[in-house]
């Protein structure tokens, strides 16, 4: 009787275990024509290789990541939203543009490998904030931006609106919930752990879904969904995660970027 009441104890402990993220998953190749791919970041500091949607193109976006591109992709909104349907964004998530994260953001990535989510949810919330107040500051007629909002007052205000009484907060950007219904599988890769983090986003007042695939070597790889595609950069960012060889050809010293074969 006590090995049966042992035995259902230590039962509902790992099924509690398991809520928070799925783990030992299976990682498979969806049902599209692949191609490896090579392609250098800016100054070619950064090298990846990974298995690419044989249609898909990629081009550089900073010193550390890159956007691999369907044929139906928007470029001139690749670099305003950084969240498509239509492109992967492959890049160093501790860095942008080579400069560190915030510690906050960091400790972030650090505790979604410990099972702790309440950091990368943020994250994610606040890019996707991001994307919709530059939206809206686009949206301004010409001399505009300037003058009526900066991107800096926008973020205050929504901070805290108590403070700027004469500002008016654009219904748009107005008590949002940015990012929601937050998923977590955590798979063993080629390489190493990687966890998936799928989720719901707010654009314009308009639901979409999204993954983030983040590995444990600081690298994740970014998609959305649209079941109107026939192949969305949501239904390859896993397998582009796991395919992807990264190798850097720089180093920080002490505030400075060392570029290997040149300073080092």
């Amino acid at each position: 009787m006590k090995n049966k009441i042992l035995s259902a104890i230590i039962s509902i402990v790992l099924m509690i275990s398991l809520v928070g993220c799925q783990q030992n998953n299976t990682i498979i190749k969806p049902y599209v024509e692949t191609k490896m791919v090579t392609e250098n970041s800016q100054l070619d500091l950064v090298t990846f290789t990974f298995e690419s949607p044989d249609s898909w193109t990629t081009v550089a976006a900073d010193k550390d990541s890159l956007i691999c591109r369907s044929p139906s992709s928007n470029e001139s909104e690749e670099y305003k939203n950084y969240i498509s349907q239509d492109y992967l964004v492959i890049s160093n998530y501790t860095t942008n543009d080579i400069l560190p994260v915030s510690d906050e953001y960091k400790q972030g990535y650090e505790d979604l490998f410990k099972g702790t989510y309440d950091g990368i949810e943020k994250i994610i919330s606040d890019s996707i904030e991001y994307i919709n107040i530059s939206k809206y500051l686009d949206s301004l007629p010409d001399g505009e931006t300037g003058s009526k909002y900066s991107f800096l007052d926008l973020l205050n205000i929504l901070s805290d609106p108590d403070s700027f009484p004469d500002y008016e907060i654009p219904d748009s950007l107005r008590n949002k919930t940015w990012a929601s219904d937050f998923k977590y599988t955590e798979y063993q890769g080629k390489d190493g752990k990687i966890i998936t983090v799928e989720y719901s986003y707010l654009v314009d007042d308009i639901t979409h879904k999204a993954i983030n695939c983040y590995r444990d070597d600081n690298y994740s790889v970014c998609g959305a969904f649209d079941d109107s595609n026939e192949i969305s950069s949501g239904d390859v960012a896993l397998w582009v995660a796991n395919t992807l060889e990264v190798s850097e050809h720089y180093k920080i010293d002490d505030g400075a970027v060392l570029i290997e074969g040149k300073d080092y």
